[in-house]
This record gives C-alpha cells, structure tokens and sequence, in this order.
C-alpha cells in the first residue's frame, strides 16, 4: 500500500506540473494568436498513448479515458 500511496502522490504531482506547463503554453498561444485546440496534434497523442498503453498491457480504453479528462482539463487551462 505504501508503495502505491507513493506512486500516487508522485502521479498526483506530475499532473499538477503538466497544468502548470499548459498555463504557460496557452499564455503563448494566446501571445502568437494560435488557437488553443489543435485536433491533428490531439489525434497523434491518442495514437501515442494508446501504443504505449498496449506495450505496457494496459486496458486502451482506461488510458484513453484518463487523458481524455487530462487533455479536457489542459485545454480549459489554456484558455484562461
């Protein structure tokens, strides 16, 4: 359990890193006048994802679910 609790906090703070990046990032596009969503780019990271899903036997569709809400969450961030 210890372990987990371990991983969790770590994935916890990888996230929260992640949205701190995507705050950046959307300040730049917003600076470049570059649309926040960029559909080809999202459909080549779910591509991605779910090889590397497949590689490490994890289920697709649970890969595909959490980076779906990781992404959503991305986006509004962005487009503060």
């Amino acid at each position: 359990r210890s372990q987990i609790q371990q991983i969790d906090e770590k994935m916890i703070k990888l996230i929260a890193e992640r949205m701190k990046l995507a705050q950046e990032l959307g300040l730049k596009k917003k600076e470049l006048g570059l649309p926040v969503r960029d559909d080809k780019r999202e459909k080549i990271l779910f591509e991605v994802w779910e090889e590397i899903a497949k590689k490490e036997n994890l289920n697709p569709r649970l890969i595909d679910e959490l980076w779906s809400i990781i992404l959503d969450e991305s986006i509004r961030i962005q487009s503060i």
